[in-house]
């Protein structure tokens, strides 16, 4: 695949009625400085993939990468796929923010069975039939027990290893961590199996909440199925006790946040609030615009 120029950001104007879904997390690592720069050097960044990919399927994310990079704000853009690599050339930029690029970017939303503060106690698993859980197999034992609560039990997100992509598939029930922004401490959850998934959503864009002061935000908006999917999950959410009203939308395995529904929520729209930065919420913005990668693309070499 030869080199390929991609020229100007795009951008994308949209009125919807927004239903703000309140939150407390944010991805770790996110900073105002590290978005595109349209002044800084030309930034040379060569990507593998975690995976074995053929030739074809290589083109297609390293298109995607380069949508992604425009979305970013990055301009002057040129992707290549080349030798089982992606070579992505741009103006500016951290390393950290380049390497976001090639992140997988898979949402989902799931509903919360447990969740357990660092140093608190464990919240009770919801009782009586359904109870929040969303149904669909999960990891249990088969002794009656709740699924996935020996690995809730043996997982600690104080340790940085143990916060990876635990999921084993949207069927599955799954655990997960995540930051609280006010405090910096981790929580972890049992969740039930996906209700969404990110390839529901029709448009995503970050907005700046002027008339609640809750700062930067992602708003999805959902396609026609995904709206009908959303407010059955919402309106079957508002009817537990908590914690099993609340909904994780989960990114990459790290649930970025775990707000209370109190009623079905339809129009189609949901926001992500919490502690975002304009270019943090910008990069998440574009990643679930884009689309998700079907491998993780690691950084093996930056050059300016």
């Amino acid at each position: 695949m030869g080199e390929r120029p991609r020229r100007g950001r795009r951008t994308a104007a949209l009125a919807v009625c927004c239903a703000a879904l309140a939150a407390g997390c944010s991805l770790p690592g996110e900073g105002e400085g590290s978005g595109a720069s349209a002044e800084g050097s030309r930034t040379t960044a060569v990507f593998t993939p975690r995976e074995p990919v053929d030739a074809a399927r290589l083109r297609q994310i390293a298109d995607l990468m380069g949508r992604r990079a425009e979305g970013f704000g990055y301009e002057d853009v040129t992707v290549k796929a080349d030798g089982g690599r992606v070579t992505l050339s741009l103006r500016g930029g951290s390393e950290q923010a380049i390497a976001s690029l090639g992140k997988p970017a898979v949402l989902v939303f799931r509903p919360v069975v447990l969740l357990e503060a660092s140093g608190g106690g464990t919240s009770a698993p919801p009782s009586g039939p359904g109870g929040g859980s969303g149904g669909g197999s999960g990891g249990g034992s088969g002794d009656g027990s709740v699924p996935g609560s020996a690995e809730y039990t043996a997982l600690d997100c104080s340790v940085p290893a143990q916060r990876v992509d635990h999921q084993q598939g949207d069927t599955r029930w799954a655990v997960a961590c995540a930051e609280r922004a006010e405090s910096g401490a981790w929580a972890k959850y049992l969740l039930g199996p996906a209700a969404l998934s990110g390839t529901e959503i029709s448009h995503a864009e970050a907005v700046l909440d002027t008339q609640n002061t809750t700062g930067w935000q992602i708003r999805l908006t959902f396609g026609s199925g995904g709206a009908r999917k959303f407010a059955d999950l919402t309106g079957r959410l508002a009817a537990q006790l908590s914690p099993a009203n609340q909904c994780a939308m989960v990114l990459d395995g790290t649930v970025l946040s775990a707000p209370l529904v109190n009623s079905a929520i339809t129009g189609g729209t949901a926001v992500i609030t919490g502690n975002w930065t304009r270019s943090s919420a910008g990069r998440l913005a574009a990643q679930l615009s884009s689309g998700s990668l079907p491998t993780e693309m690691e950084v093996t070499s930056v050059t300016r």
